[in-house]
């Protein structure tokens, strides 16, 4: 299969002669279809604060070094990096949901599905933003079940007990679920204390990621598996590399302006660039102590989940 760019569409040709053109244009109606699920006027009402958010993301912006180390490094401040996630939380669920044309949903229950969540299990969503993994790992592990989600951004956590107390009253009530501030790297919790865990999009905005690997297999219980999905930092020149650079030209960035965010959005690519690759992520567990860790790439290439096992 081979993707091609031409004006005004982008065509996927397969082995067999076939090929799909994908026009410009239907792909701006679908944004415009899942944007409009927001009236246009909340984006302009958030402006304000997304240009201060802007302000402090030019200050917090890592170099692209590659390595084990996140998007943020340790010489810049946490509460820095916290009011950055505060101040996008009004419309991060809005964002995700447009930027990915929905397909985050399906990527998500994917991780949950490989992280092993039972039902009545004990399971942990790490940076659970908004809590969308949390709520998929909530139906996973039923009523008997408890899962906690933690994040160091309280308007995070904030927005997802709103959304808790906004779900249908059967889904609602009938798993607990517990909102804790928290860094990734030193988690408040006990050893051995989840029979799974999941983590979306959060690897890559922590200081040191073997640092947050190793408190990751620390709290799991022996057994145990956890999934991570992010950004798959594809090989140079691979079609999964040439489609994510084209998703994130034509239908990331434009989108991301819509919300006064175009800037950051730009800043993406590099940003996944300097992210391990699937290989590097895979050797970086098993350092951490992980038995197994495996690297799977979803949506194409241009994502990819991280499955690893303790002892």
């Amino acid at each position: 299969m081979k993707a091609t760019s031409t004006v005004g569409a982008f065509r996927v040709r397969f082995g067999n002669g076939s090929s799909w053109l994908l026009p410009s244009k239907l792909l701006r109606l679908e944004i415009e279809r899942y944007s409009s699920r927001g009236h246009p006027s909340s984006c302009k009402r958030e402006s304000l604060r997304f240009a201060q958010a802007r302000d402090l993301l030019q200050s917090l912006r890592a170099s692209a070094t590659g390595g084990p180390q996140g998007a943020f490094d340790e010489s810049q401040q946490e509460r820095a990096r916290q009011r950055l996630f505060n101040d996008i939380a009004p419309v991060y669920d809005q964002l995700n949901t447009t930027l990915s044309l929905g397909q985050h949903h399906v990527w998500k229950r994917m991780a949950v599905k490989w992280a092993g969540a039972k039902q009545g299990g004990m399971v942990l969503d790490i940076c659970c933003g908004s809590g969308d993994l949390a709520f998929v790992l909530a139906d996973a592990v039923g009523p008997t079940g408890k899962v906690t989600g933690l994040d160091f951004a309280q308007n995070m956590l904030d927005d997802a007990e709103r959304r808790q107390l906004s779900r249908p009253p059967i889904a609602r009530f009938s798993t607990e679920i517990a909102w804790v501030q928290g860094d990734a790297m030193d988690m408040p919790f006990a050893s051995c204390s989840f029979d799974a865990a999941t983590m979306g999009y959060g690897l890559r905005n922590v200081a040191r990621i073997p640092d947050a690997l190793r408190e990751l297999e620390r709290v799991l219980k022996p057994g145990a598996k956890a999934a991570i999905l992010d950004f798959n930092n594809a090989e140079n020149g691979s079609l999964s590399d040439a489609a994510q650079a084209w998703m994130l030209d034509n239908v990331v960035v434009p989108v991301a302006g819509m919300y006064g965010l175009r800037d950051e959005y730009e800043y993406l690519r590099p940003s996944i660039k300097a992210f391990p690759t699937g290989a590097e992520l895979e050797r970086l567990a098993l350092e951490a102590g992980f038995e197994e860790s495996r690297f799977y790439e979803i949506a194409f290439g241009l994502m990819g989940i991280l499955v690893v096992r303790k002892h």
